[in-house]
């Protein structure tokens, strides 16, 4: 208890930097054991209150006591999702962060948002869905990073993507890494659904929020699993045909495209799954021909609206009659069927893609998944785990009909 007590006391929230020793590591062991512990608290009281010469600081010893009491004493190995190796001496303190996926997980882990100092553009801009950092320093795009920024704000780790835009992303590492190389640099997609688990539970260990990280993963996990156990053994001559759209009119996504993974995902088949182009502009009459079941038509940046932003199911119902009423149009099957879709990026892409999948698998199968609520599992999402005053009822528009 009196251990406890001391530790709890010295969780002082000033700001930290990253070093390559655990403070009060005397003998450099890379242990910190309990005298050194002690003799490090000491020789620190001793400075603060009686004139004495020590070298640690409220910082070093805050961060020993979280060593000591948390890592029992030792440092913490991780390896994140672009294979390396980063070892940490110290708790995450001072945090910037360049992908709004990994802002995203960090909240819904319940990390300490005072603790990210600076975000990406694009997360700056959202107001109603990170209203905690509006007042934080923007440090531009992973294309274009205000790297004086960057270096302004003294982080002690950096959050960037790890396959995608590598060769920017390893740009900013090595310039950050050159400019002050006690910076982390942890690198995670945080918006792969072959690999997000994994992710979460590792940034939950990386901030000690390992039971937080279990809940939400197996959360994650449920909802993807009822969509995979939903799918299970359907013949891909039985699965149903889906026409994706992507913002842009005749664009669909081809196989490399991550909307086509979640179409996949959901038990829908893609006739346009071809070819090397990512997003490819296919020929009216071939959508036709095709005779999809179900179209899906995404929202979002390429057509600004909806989403967090506004409430307008108007808009999005707009979109939906201009696809019905194109020429030939009136023959496919979707039409006819009334199974024409708008879906907002915002709950497709990024952390959130399990509940777009979500709503995917419901107008794909709507008799498999006649007990999954993705409308529920997002508020979920927003409540328990974003801790954000939404309501969905009232707030934002994300699919439609």
């Amino acid at each position: 208890m009196k251990r406890l007590l001391l530790v709890l006391l010295l969780l002082l929230a000033v700001p930290a930097s990253a070093a390559d020793r655990i403070p009060g590591d005397t003998d450099g062991d890379g242990v910190l054991a309990s005298g050194e512990y002690a003799s490090a608290v000491l020789a620190y009281l001793d400075t603060a209150y009686m004139g004495g010469a020590g070298d640690l600081d409220r910082d070093d010893i805050r961060d020993a006591a979280w060593v000591y009491a948390r890592w029992d004493g030792k440092p913490r190995e991780v390896v994140d999702s672009s294979g390396q190796t980063v070892t940490l001496y110290r708790p995450l303190r001072r945090v910037v962060t360049f992908s709004g996926e990994s802002l995203e997980t960090l909240r819904s882990l319940g990390f300490d948002m005072d603790r990210v100092v600076a975000v990406d553009k694009y997360s700056h801009e959202k107001s109603t869905f990170f209203p905690e950092c509006q007042n934080k320093a923007n440090v531009g795009s992973i294309w274009s990073p205000d790297m004086e920024k960057v270096i302004s704000v003294q982080p002690d780790t950096v959050f960037l993507y790890a396959t995608i835009s590598t060769a920017a992303c390893d740009d900013i590492q090595q310039r950050l890494e050159a400019s002050s190389p006690g910076i982390r640099v942890l690198r995670f997609d945080c918006f792969k659904p072959a690999t997000y688990a994994d992710e979460i539970r590792t940034i939950a260990s990386i901030v000690d929020e390992t039971e937080r990280g279990e809940e939400f993963a197996s959360y994650y996990e449920s909802t993807m699993d009822q969509i995979r156990d939903g799918t299970a053994g359907i013949p891909d001559d039985e699965k149903t045909r889906v026409y994706f759209e992507y913002w842009f009119d005749y664009t669909t996504v081809a196989a490399s495209a991550g909307y086509n993974e979640k179409t996949e995902l959901a038990g829908g088949k893609n006739p346009f799954a071809v070819g090397t182009a990512e997003y490819p502009v296919v020929d009216p009459e071939a959508i036709l021909v095709a005779d999809p079941e179900v179209v899906v038509k995404l929202a979002g940046q390429g057509l600004a609206v909806g989403g967090y932003a506004g409430h307008d199911p108007e808009a999005l119902d707009a979109i939906r009659s201009a696809l019905v009423e194109r020429p030939g149009w009136s023959k496919i099957s979707a039409v006819k069927d009334d199974r024409v879709h708008v879906i907002h990026s915002d709950i497709l892409g990024g952390a959130q893609h399990f509940i777009g999948t979500a709503y995917l698998a419901k107008w794909f199968y709507p008799d498999r998944f006649a007990d999954l609520d993705p409308h529920a599992v997002h508020q979920r999402y927003l409540t328990g785990f974003q801790g954000i005053d939404f309501d969905l009822a009232s707030e934002g528009t994300f699919v439609y009909p």
